[in-house]
């Protein structure tokens, strides 16, 4: 029974590493704003999102001009064929003045001041730190770049746009799921507690492993091979986890998706560097323990 003893802790090793990952860089991201900002604002410059951004502020804006019923009102029945023209010449102003500012740094910067708040409110409502405001939380607003655009649109003579109010509706892309931040909610205390503790649990499982192994190089062979297969597992979560959120979207949504690669990517990295740092330290291991045998051996 002794002799598994190594084997078994170093199992349980394995899930160690794995979860003190994961509860380092989720603790990381609930709690650090800046971090967080930091980790999603390079998405303003991804296409796939810059597309979304545009769709929606174009849709808000023509909606909200309606030059079909503006026109409608003075044109006769048999001229409505000018209305819809109008409407799809404004249109597509709209999409290229968008198209503009979603290539501009003016964008990247609106980006990370909405991602910002956006974080504000998710940390609110995970924490109960502050009043959480659970309509606005894991959703990007889209109200400053819709005035940027009115503000372009009316520079080029559509000053009817000056009456037009945005305020009060919603005009927003969702970058992390509200389903994902309920199954989360209440479980924060217990990830910051991890996040500190589950560390601490693995470097201590690390010393069980050696102290239990009657060969000290076994023991630590053992821990190194734990080691490798948690880091491992940090890679493999991080991939089964994009697949699983991935089939969770709808069609045309893939803001989230791509919201989820940002800030996992930082976990994916530390377990890429874990594996490899394992690996040096085994191989280490291993020649220093054949140079120490051979000399054993020559001094015979």
């Amino acid at each position: 029974m002794r002799k598994a003893i190594p084997y078994l802790l170093s199992v349980l090793l394995v899930v160690a590493v794995l979860l003190s990952s994961i509860a380092v860089w989720a603790n990381k991201q609930v709690t650090n704003t800046e971090y967080f900002v930091k980790t999603v604002s390079p998405l303003a410059s991804e296409p796939v999102v810059q597309q979304e951004v545009s769709e929606k502020i174009t849709q808000a804006v023509v909606a909200a001009a309606d030059i079909d019923g503006r026109l409608g009102t003075y044109l006769p029945g048999q001229l409505d064929f000018l209305a819809e023209k109008s409407n799809a010449a404004f249109q597509k102003l709209v999409m290229s003045l968008v198209g503009e500012l979603v290539e501009s740094d003016a964008f990247r910067s609106l980006w990370s001041g909405a991602v910002r708040l956006g974080h504000v409110a998710i940390k609110q409502v995970l924490t109960g730190d502050g009043v959480a405001n659970t309509v606005v939380a894991g959703v990007l607003s889209l109200q400053s770049f819709i005035q940027v655009a009115i503000d372009a649109l009316v520079a080029k003579g559509a000053v009817f746009l000056k009456d037009v109010s945005f305020i009060g509706d919603d005009y927003s892309i969702e970058f992390i799921q509200p389903e994902t931040l309920q199954s989360v909610r209440g479980w924060v205390e217990v990830l910051q507690k991890s996040a500190t503790l589950l560390p601490l649990f693995a470097l201590l499982l690390s010393g069980l492993v050696v102290w239990a192994a009657r060969n000290k190089w076994r023991g630590a062979k053992l821990v190194s091979v734990a080691w490798i297969l948690g880091a491992a597992s940090v890679v493999a979560a991080v991939r089964i986890g994009e697949n699983i959120y991935g089939g969770t979207l709808g069609t045309g949504n893939e803001t989230p998706l791509y919201v989820y690669r940002e800030l996992t990517n930082g976990l994916n990295q530390a377990g890429v560097q874990l594996f490899f740092v394992a690996w040096f330290l085994l191989v280490v291991l291993a020649v220093s323990h054949m140079v120490k045998r051979k000399s054993y051996e020559s001094t015979r």
